[in-house]
């Protein structure tokens, strides 16, 4: 009863702060998770994921013009809109005795075999959480709001009852509208996304390039560490997003 209880104040919680879905997975639900993508390597104990999100307007993706550059704004001012979220997520779960780490929406990012990943898969467990499916681009469809959402999370150390896993596929299995759309030929019809192609053809950043042909600071830093300062937020824009704009799933 008393985790119902928590489970309902965190609800109200998200509400409050404007997140437009909300739903918990519970840590032993994924086992499949690579070790190194555990939530217990961001946080000892961790037994509950709480996944959430935003969705981005229609009328940015399919603006008449300048919709990249609307997109690109968009989205990062929401990541900035989400992490503040789940930092004061945080301080709420600890003021309830328990502990909790956040789960950014977008960098810090981490860089294993050639694919660019956060500290933690959110769309894996925002599907667990039952928020809803993998499409075959590699994001997440929702029921409502098709794949342009916008996720950030939690982990905790609170057990929490967790949501039902949304069963049915989304993301229709004769529809390749995304694969076909896509200019890097990053997407696979088995659901593989090269996300080393997809970052290449989707987003552009000037001063990451300066930064990479100086000689002296590619020695003194790990790539990651260059990404993660140089890259992030407004130093870096968008340069596709074609997957998004042909999904069906996103004009209804």
């Amino acid at each position: 009863m008393k985790q119902q209880s928590v489970k309902s104040e965190i609800i109200s919680f998200l509400r409050n702060e404007g997140m437009s879905v909300h739903d918990l997975a519970t840590v032993k639900q994924l086992q499949a998770t690579s070790k190194k993508l555990h939530p217990q390597i961001l946080l000892n104990g961790a037994r509950t994921i709480i996944c959430y999100g935003v969705p981005i307007p229609k009328g940015v993706i399919y603006a008449k013009s300048n919709n990249l550059d609307l997109y690109w704004r968009y989205c990062n001012m929401q990541y900035r809109t989400l992490d503040s979220v789940s930092n004061r997520l945080c301080l709420y779960l600890e003021e309830k005795d328990c502990s909790a780490t956040p789960i950014y929406s977008c960098f810090p990012w981490k860089i294993a075999n050639r694919e660019f990943l956060g500290h933690l898969p959110l769309v894996y467990w925002a599907q667990e959480a039952g928020l809803g499916r993998l499409s075959k681009c590699g994001l997440l469809a929702t029921p409502r709001y098709g794949t342009r959402i916008l996720l950030g999370g939690v982990a905790t150390t609170q057990q929490l009852p967790p949501d039902e896993k949304i069963k049915e596929d989304i993301c229709p299995s004769n529809c390749f509208d995304c694969i076909d759309a896509c200019p890097a030929q990053a997407i696979r019809k088995t659901g593989k996304v090269d996300h080393n192609m997809c970052i290449r053809q989707s987003s552009s950043n000037p001063l990451l390039e300066l930064v990479l042909d100086n000689e002296l600071i590619r020695k003194k830093y790990p790539f990651d560490k260059i990404l993660n300062t140089v890259a992030v937020d407004d130093h870096g824009t968008y340069s596709c997003f074609e997957c998004l704009r042909a999904c069906p799933l996103n004009i209804r």
